[in-house]
């Protein structure tokens, strides 16, 4: 019985979520389309802001908090009401950021739902903390998951100063930008990233020995202590000092020490994902390619020269955080609904879905990273747009497909 609301209370979820892509998707079309065309029904920096927005809450966090419960915590612990009250709560704020955001930019009504939203995250990590602490797994499993909620909630620092910064009518521009880096970085190198590897170790790790377990666990405790000292790399655009280049280098070493022992835990999970379709086989390992490069990225803006071009490209940074949200998250997300049952991988339709998917995001990437080189050699073009509305179309496309096979499988059991 409880296996079976499981299986109800996941699918329903993930069908909920998967159609949140597909609008954060078409959000993204109407931003290419305002940069080629005259449409003035809508403000630019205020559409962004609600893409941005859901996209957070709506797409990625929810998903993540979605799963941690169901796939993580035992059948006793995840049929909790309080987890599915916080997940109701996590998606009606993230629709009313979705439709206020539009309409008034940072306004009373897209304020409080992003507060309401911050304050899902602190109970959620309250809740979900104290029962994986209780429950039994891995030890690498549970330090990514706390690892990762804990970026979460310091995260939300970010926010809470701009909004100060916005009160005081601050007109500081380095604190600005250290707010807006200090919240994404904790976002995306800290809860998304340790929350997929936790997902990954624990779906594809269970049947592993004690080898996997004690490299997992090294490989945990190398990426955790990476957050914090890597931080200051998104600093170093203008606090060049020698404190500051110092603790950033210290993050770097963490970093590339994590890449190490993920290479090592990768072989580890050779037998298992060889044993899974090629469909999952294929999106994990895009996925981990992509975080890869991430991370090499990261840590190359340490070199002054390098950083100083990195900082002032935009369409590098634009390309490394689609690298992220696309290429490493949202991958390895569709390749978890895949070995869930959740995304028929049987099916052709499915098949065919998700690797128009897998392309639109591999071509979205490789136009923006283009762009930006062809930036650092004055090469640039207005065609580059064109291209990226085409990939914008594509990628809307795709997740429509998406969220219509997740319909037409909705009624597989969750393995």
């Amino acid at each position: 019985m409880l296996s079976e609301r499981k299986s109800r209370g996941s699918g329903f979820w993930v069908t909920l979520v998967l159609f949140n892509l597909f609008i954060v998707a078409v959000l993204g079309v109407l931003l290419r389309s305002k940069i080629l065309f005259p449409i003035e029904i809508c403000d630019f920096k205020y559409l962004l802001n609600a893409h941005s927005h859901f996209a957070f809450g709506g797409w990625i966090s929810l998903t993540i908090i979605v799963l941690l419960v169901y796939e993580i915590l035992p059948p006793g612990m995840s049929e909790k009401s309080i987890y599915q009250w916080l997940f109701g709560s996590a998606f009606i704020n993230a629709w009313g950021m979705l439709l206020s955001f539009p309409f008034q930019g940072y306004g009373f009504y897209s304020i409080l739902f992003s507060a309401l939203f911050t304050l899902t995250t602190y109970v959620f990590s309250w809740v979900f903390i104290r029962d994986i602490w209780k429950a039994r797994g891995g030890k690498a499993v549970r330090l990514l998951c706390i690892g990762a909620l804990l970026s979460l909630v310091f995260s939300s620092a970010g926010p809470i100063a701009l909004a100060y910064l916005a009160s005081s009518k601050s007109v500081d521009v380095l604190l600005n930008r250290d707010a807006v880096y200090t919240y994404l970085h904790l976002q995306y190198n800290g809860f998304f990233s340790l929350a997929v590897f936790a997902l990954l170790f624990h779906r594809f790790g269970e049947t592993s020995g004690k080898k996997f377990q004690l490299i997992a666990l090294r490989f945990a405790v190398a990426i955790s202590l990476s957050i914090l000292p890597s931080l200051f790399l998104t600093y170093l655009w203008h606090y060049p000092n020698i404190y500051v280049r110092l603790l950033a280098l210290t993050g770097c070493v963490f970093v590339i020490l994590s890449l190490a022992f993920l290479v090592l835990v990768l072989s580890n999970l050779k037998g298992s994902l060889s044993a899974s379709p090629a469909l999952i086989k294929n999106l994990v390992l895009v996925s981990m390619l992509a975080f890869c490069m991430k991370s090499l990225m990261q840590c190359g803006v340490v070199i002054p020269a390098v950083g100083d071009l990195i900082f002032a490209n935009r369409p590098i940074i634009i390309g490394y955080l689609h690298l992220i949200m696309l290429g490493f998250i949202s991958l390895y997300l569709m390749a978890h609904f895949c070995t869930m049952g959740l995304l028929d991988v049987g099916s052709r339709f499915t098949k065919y879905s998700v690797m128009c998917f897998l392309f639109a995001v591999i071509v979205n990437e490789t136009i923006l990273m283009v762009q930006g080189i062809c930036a650092f050699f004055m090469m640039g073009s207005p065609k580059y747009q064109w291209y990226l509305w085409y990939a914008a179309i594509l990628l809307s496309v795709s997740t429509l497909l998406i969220y219509i096979s997740r319909l037409k499988t909705k009624d597989l059991p969750v393995k």
